[in-house]
């Protein structure tokens, strides 16, 4: 319970925990639903699929992002999976920070001197422990997956004003906490500042989750799938200055990913 209590203090953490419930809520009154109505009756001979394809969102506990896999049935229940996906990642003493005068300029976070996303190309192999009897069902499953990695770490533009609060001008210029203080900066600047600057680190990852797929055909896919990830990189990863905070190297996150997509055969 102190553990429990310990997770749930960080708003992404009681996100992701309540993502959970509702969807364990969802697939009880959908089980109740095809238990009322489909009694008695039973389905057409069950398709054997070769192929499927799944896209989605990625939440985890330091940012969120886009992902895309690919599998191939090798024998029943067991799929080899290839995927790509892409994430933001913040540091953990991230605080949002604003102009004490102007209420117009954006918010920005102090100290914080480079954007981080992590890409992952990824081979893994998933497996259907309890396939669906019947459409409407839940099918429940498990799935690793590891591979190259690469962190992006995209310099943090602010809009500084000059000389001294009132501004006469304001200048987008690239953030340097030995220089800007908290009553120089009027907000964050656009996100593509910086974009052509961007440093990668090399590294690795692997992952682990657990599957509820729980789509109302055979054919369609919806997945919620649970678990782990961790990040190890040549260096550390550079988002905070080093005077506010250390980096890190290795990122171990509690992720939930959201796919739909639809398995097919190939004669």
């Amino acid at each position: 319970m102190v553990l429990m209590s310990s997770f749930l203090k960080g708003p992404i953490s009681r996100l992701v925990f309540c993502a959970i419930l509702c969807f364990c809520a969802s697939v009880e009154g959908r089980s109740q639903a095809d238990m009322a109505g489909e009694s008695g009756e039973s389905d057409a001979p069950e398709t054997v699929f070769t192929h499927r394809f799944e896209t989605g969102l990625s939440l985890h506990t330091r940012g969120m992002g886009v992902h895309l896999e690919r599998g191939t049935y090798r024998g029943i229940g067991k799929v080899n999976t290839w995927s790509i996906e892409v994430v933001s990642m913040k540091h953990p003493k991230e605080v949002r920070s604003f102009n004490p005068v102007y209420d117009q300029g954006k918010s920005y976070v102090f100290g914080k001197v480079n954007s981080a996303y992590m890409v992952r190309l990824g081979w893994g192999k998933r497996t259907v422990a309890t396939p669906k009897v019947r459409s409407g069902a839940v099918a429940i499953g498990w799935k690793f997956a590891f591979g190259p990695a690469l962190a992006l770490a995209k310099p943090v533009y602010l809009v500084i004003g000059y000389p001294d609060i009132p501004y006469r001008y304001l200048l987008t210029e690239r953030y340097d906490p030995d220089i800007h203080g908290t009553g120089d900066i009027y907000g964050r600047a656009g996100a593509l500042n910086g974009i052509l600057e961007v440093a990668p680190t090399p590294g690795v990852f692997t992952r682990v989750a657990a599957d509820f797929e729980y789509s109302g055909s055979r054919s369609s896919l919806r997945t919620m799938s649970v678990g782990l990830n961790l990040d190890v990189f040549a260096t550390p990863v550079v988002i905070m200055a080093p005077q506010f905070d250390q980096n890190d190297a290795f990122f171990l996150t509690l992720f939930v990913h959201w796919s739909f997509g639809r398995q097919q055969f190939k004669t």
